[in-house]
């Protein structure tokens, strides 16, 4: 006997799934389609898809995976294992977000408005057809008390298991003498930019210029608003795994303040340390952005005053929306330079609010193209976005190049920054070292190889530029700083193994020579063929020793006087690195059983500037 049915079409932009599970298929007719519009029904249940939208009635409601970054009610919010939105027909939620259901279950939705409220890529609605008569407002308490459960938590809509969600569903109903269908709508220009930005972002979570020019390809093809990509994007950065751990922790922090009627400083320092840390990890802000938005919006607008810089900002953007002509002017270059030393001090200060400004003029440029059908205002929005997506271009590979210690930079990539460089020096001469480079080689926490590398590529910009360098060799001197960081760590690890006796080894000229000796052989065994840099070896030990003093002696009396001023002072002056040298506090915090609000009284742990 037949039990399970499934059919698969496409009306307007959108591909359609429809799967019937239930004792009575065989003999159920449910389906009609005219040029128009295709219509399913049973027994008091209809859905009808028509080009442009979705028309419904009947016992049974809507689901879909929440997309990261979406406003979602506070307690499917601070539930971990809560990952679907669900809406059942009739149903609302009242201002204390309890569910109140009524009796007038027929509603429709736009297919552009049911794809930006929902998700971008696949939105689900379910029926469910049984016998005997109930109050629909009854009948639907019913089928959420049961199935409600499932449909928020499992986890076969980010898998495409259809099959298996209806299984489930039916399984967990429990009714055999009743029908269920489940309709499965798919955006297909959504989808097709969500799988090529998916793409293109999975290997070393970034995106070249040839995919960037394939997004926009689709995205012009299928009409896809900026606010839209944006989401889908962000979606497909947080799902990264890498990413997803870090910032799974930056909400769970967001989320204990939430509770809280104050903000503790710790959790602040906390926080800054995790966006801090984020950079080493090539993680995107913006992930960060948007949960503070979500999470801390109303608290950040109550206790801190909108700087003047975001200010500024809004009212040129807003130059765009006038609708008088004789007060609309176009943006004119010192314009674009006040908007990029925005981004920038927003940046440098870990502020969402100038993101948050660009978000909010996408959306009315979006709906402004929509009732004018004037979409010369999305040009110039268009031309503004390209020079935040250079800037962020520039301070990604500037970053990865100073934090992380096995990055290369290829030609290509030398060449993209030099094309971007003249870009900004065009605006203003000097602009480029202004906004990236002064930074970088006054970071504190940018070790000394990390800036080597910074001033290394910075000189060899220019030389290029000026004609006394070729791509090549600069990469070249490049690739040399990087090896050098590369040896210096294999020393330092194997010098630390051979003098853990306070290093008695030597405290002699032939002691020192043998130590040498035997590490230039371990060398070999690491690929490294060429007789180690003497001074690379100098310095390895300078630090190992600099390291055991700070352990061994400066730190317990830092701890035992609560004498910070000391701690910064070292940090400063020994040349070693910052992460590196609270790793290793961490670590004789846990072996001496201490707490480590010793160091970091009231919170004052990561509070960094990149």
């Amino acid at each position: 006997m037949l039990k399970n049915l499934m059919l698969h079409g496409g009306i307007g932009a959108v591909d359609f799934f429809v799967f019937a599970a239930g004792a009575n298929i065989s003999n159920l007719y449910f389906y009609q389609e005219d040029p128009s519009e295709i219509r399913f029904f049973s027994k008091g249940n209809e859905l009808i898809l028509s080009r442009d939208s979705v028309t419904y009635v009947g016992t049974g409601g809507g689901f879909c995976e929440y997309m990261f970054g979406v406003e979602k009610p506070f307690k499917d919010l601070v539930k971990e294992e809560v990952r679907n939105r669900l809406v059942m027909f009739g149903a609302f939620l009242d201002e204390e977000e309890r569910l109140i259901f009524s009796n007038d279950t027929q509603g429709a939705e736009s297919f552009p408005r049911l794809f930006m409220l929902g998700h971008a890529v696949n939105n689900y609605y379910f029926l469910v057809s049984s016998p005997g008569r109930t109050e629909l407002m009854e009948r639907q308490k019913q089928i959420v008390q049961v199935v409600g459960k499932l449909l928020k938590r499992t986890d076969l809509l980010d898998e495409d298991r259809d099959q298996e969600l209806i299984e489930s569903f039916v399984a967990t109903l429990n009714e055999p003498g009743s029908t269920t269908f489940l309709f499965k709508l798919v955006h297909r220009g959504n989808r097709e930019f969500y799988r090529a930005f998916q793409t293109s972002y999975a290997s070393d979570r970034t995106l070249s210029e040839e995919d960037a020019a394939l997004l926009n390809t689709i995205a012009e093809r299928h009409a896809i608003d900026f606010y839209q990509q944006e989401r889908m994007k962000i979606d497909v950065m947080y799902r990264h795994p890498d990413n997803r751990r870090v910032v799974d922790e930056y909400r769970d922090i967001l989320l204990r303040i939430t509770r809280k009627e104050s903000v503790e400083q710790s959790e602040v320092a906390r926080l800054h340390r995790l966006r801090t840390l984020s950079i080493r990890n090539n993680i995107p802000r913006v992930l960060f952005d948007t949960l503070d938005d979500l999470l801390i919006k109303d608290r950040h607008l109550q206790t801190i005053e909108e700087p003047e810089y975001l200010k500024e900002s809004r009212a040129i953007l807003e130059n765009l929306f006038f609708k008088d002509s004789s007060l609309k002017r176009h943006i004119i270059t010192e314009d674009i330079l006040k908007l990029i030393r925005a981004k920038h001090m927003a940046s440098t200060r870990s502020d969402l609010g100038f993101e948050n400004v660009l978000l909010n003029t996408g959306r009315a440029c979006d709906e402004y193209a929509r009732e004018t059908n004037d979409f010369g205002i999305f040009e110039e929005f268009s031309s503004i976005i390209t020079y935040f997506d250079r800037y962020d271009t520039v301070r990604t590979s500037l970053s990865r190049l100073a934090f992380m210690d096995d990055v290369d930079l290829t030609e290509d990539v030398l060449r993209s920054l030099i094309g971007n460089k003249k870009e900004f020096d065009a605006l203003d001469r000097g602009l480029f070292k202004e906004l990236f480079v002064k930074d970088m080689v006054t970071n504190r926490y940018i070790n000394t190889f990390g800036k080597k590398k910074i001033k290394t590529l910075s000189e060899g910009i220019e030389k290029v530029i000026r004609g006394d360098a070729s791509l090549k060799e600069i990469v070249s001197a490049l690739h040399a700083v990087v090896e050098e960081e590369r040896l210096y760590k294999l020393i330092r690890t194997a010098l630390k193994e051979k003098v853990r006796d306070f290093y008695s080894p030597l405290a002699t000229k032939e002691g020192l020579s043998r130590v040498r000796a035997e590490i230039r052989q371990e060398m070999s065994t690491h690929g490294v063929v060429a007789e180690v840099p003497r001074r690379i070896f100098d310095k390895a030990l300078i630090d190992l020793k600099t390291e055991s003093y700070y352990l061994n002696h400066l730190l317990p009396t830092i701890i035992q006087n609560a004498d910070l001023d000391l701690r910064e002072d070292f940090l400063t002056n020994s040349g070693l690195d910052r992460f590196y040298v609270e790793d290793l506090e961490k670590a004789y915090f846990l072996d001496k059983g201490l707490e480590m609000t010793i160091l970091h009284p009231q919170g004052k742990e990561g509070e960094l500037t990149e």
